[in-house]
């Protein structure tokens, strides 16, 4: 029997802690540093694909995270640092910025990484062909060049605030590999990711887990030899499968952490680690739809959602209410916005200036006998959301609205329902970058399909405010830029601002590194290490 097989057996079995007796004592002091041992953590689905810049999903971001380097990234508390870039210059008054190469690059297969590799990603981001909502910031390139294979340098029409930060998070990825598929949409990256990150793909078994091993020559060379990824959809089986001990990292669901980690087996293997997250859940309208063209109608439906007692309900008081679109508490958030109030009165009031008046039944009805319902689409794969969602549907109700519920597989609900725009609703999350630029998910040329403005929000004052962010160097200034940005959306509720959650997880009391930032805790990961005596997956293979 393979070994896999065996361990999902015993991951199937009673589930009682495994081998507790002889975990070793995390109270003592961690050794030093140590190379090996393997880490299993769990996503929720498969990856829709392993290219960062063409998955525009969580999942394959995560994945692929561990995988791919770009020029610079972000350390622990969002400053900007070199990652495959040395250092940078920018010149010509801003317009132009210079990189130069660490020396001795190479990908995980051994091949040499240059400013060649460099090039062919932005060209192959930039094709006009390629489906991917992230062009945007790299379209403003004007011109490219690698005056040597160490130098790689862009040139910008004008200078923007923004430009040093969009090369955090761009893969490079291997010229020879992109060469090898005319259409950068059917690169075997996709599938067989080739980077120079901490990790490499390994396997990838479709619908049960990802395997990746160490990549020795990365300028972040990891101490955890592997990253096991199963795929467990099921909050339960998560927390079943974490109680056997069969799980390292695990996110915990807001009742498990509220009131299921006092147990002895849990404080005895695991920390448990909360902040609040780079992300919000929101219901968005789809505004070509007529039923959503008038704000009136929006904004009833916010005063009709009772938001703390949503996440008192399913979060357990585990989220923050939101406003708008940025993290709060962050330099960008707008501090003088609230979020709605929870007013059915003034939801009841506002809907009939918008022509609706109740039947005899209860059901708002304008003029032309037309019932105010509407069907909101979300992926059926995420339980918190799916709780929220039938919330949701109460407090409409109560107000006359009804909110028909559909949920879809997550890969059918990114390509058919997003993409598509096949949709009268949806509910989502965004997970929010470091640099707070709202420009790719509002701007109003930002609607094709494979872009972020699923919702089709064109306002000329939002437009202009986010240009003139883009532009601004003094972040006082950008600030009032961004603030009033806010309050346009406010007062439009093109999407209902609903809950930031917090980042809920339990880690492996013999990981040692791992500490909340306001990165999040994954900016070091390549970092965290096993001590020697408490490594317990060494021999471990899929």
């Amino acid at each position: 029997m393979k070994r896999w097989a065996l361990f999902a057996l015993l991951a199937l079995a009673a589930c009682k802690p495994q081998q507790q007796a002889q975990l070793p004592d995390y109270s003592q002091q961690p050794e030093a540093p140590a190379k090996g041992d393997t880490t299993i953590s769990t996503i929720g689905s498969d990856p829709a694909n392993l290219v960062p810049l063409l998955a525009g999903e969580v999942v394959g971001a995560e994945i692929a995270g561990n995988i791919y380097q770009s020029l610079v990234t972000y350390d622990a508390n969002l400053n900007l640092i070199p990652q495959l870039a040395e250092k940078w210059e920018f010149s010509d008054g801003g317009k132009t910025l210079t990189f130069t190469l660490k020396p001795n690059l190479t990908f995980s297969d051994g091949s040499p990484l240059t400013s060649a590799d460099c090039l062919a990603s932005l060209q192959a981001i930039t094709n006009p062909k390629t489906r991917t909502p992230h062009a945007g910031d790299y379209l403003l390139v004007t011109k490219a060049e690698t005056p040597d294979a160490h130098t790689f340098r862009v040139h910008y029409a004008e200078p923007l605030v923004t430009t040093l930060s969009t090369w955090a998070g761009f893969a490079i990825m291997p010229k020879k590999v992109i060469d090898q598929t005319p259409d950068f949409n059917q690169t075997t990256l996709r599938e067989k990711p080739m980077g120079s990150g901490s990790y490499k793909l390994s396997q990838w078994k479709h619908g049960q887990y990802l395997y990746l091993t160490a990549n020795p020559s990365s300028t972040e060379a990891p101490y955890i030899s592997n990253l096991f990824y199963r795929i467990l959809p099921d909050d339960s089986a998560e927390w079943l499968e974490l109680k056997a001990g069969n799980l390292d990292l695990a996110g915990l669901s807001p009742l498990a952490f509220s009131r299921l980690t006092d147990a002895p087996w849990f404080t005895r293997q695991y920390q448990k680690i909360h902040y609040l997250g780079n992300g919000y859940t929101f219901l968005g309208f789809n505004l070509k739809n007529p039923k959503f063209q008038n704000k009136l109608v929006r904004q009833a439906l916010s005063y009709a959602v009772d938001r703390e007692g949503l996440i008192n309900a399913v979060f357990f008081g585990q989220a923050q209410p939101m406003a708008g679109v940025f993290k709060p508490g962050t330099w960008a958030y707008n501090p003088h916005l609230k979020p709605y109030p929870f007013d059915p009165a003034k939801a009841r009031e506002l809907l009939k200036q918008a022509g609706y008046t109740p039947d005899a039944k209860g059901t708002l009805r304008n003029a032309r006998g037309e019932a105010l319902d509407f069907t909101v689409t979300t992926n059926q794969n995420n339980e918190q959301r799916m709780k929220a969602v039938q919330v949701l549907q109460k407090c409409f109700a109560d107000i006359g609205v009804r909110m028909t519920i559909r949920a879809q597989e997550w890969s059918t609900f990114v390509t058919n329902t997003i993409r598509n725009r096949d949709f009268e609703a949806v509910m989502l999350g965004w997970s929010l970058s470091a640099e707070p630029d709202p420009y790719d998910i509002w701007h109003s040329s930002k609607t094709a399909p494979a872009e972020f403005n699923m919702i089709s929000y064109n306002n000329p004052e939002a437009d202009r405010l986010m240009v003139a962010a883009r532009k601004e160097f003094d972040q006082t200034k950008r600030q009032q830029l961004l603030w009033q940005f806010q309050a346009i959306l406010a007062d439009e509720q093109p999407y209902l601002f609903l809950y930031a959650p917090e980042v809920l997880m339990a880690v492996q009391k013999r990981i040692v590194g791992v500490a909340p930032a306001p990165a999040g805790i994954g900016y070091n990961s390549w970092q965290w290490y096993v001590p020697k005596p408490w490594q317990l997956r060494n021999n471990m293979q899929p």
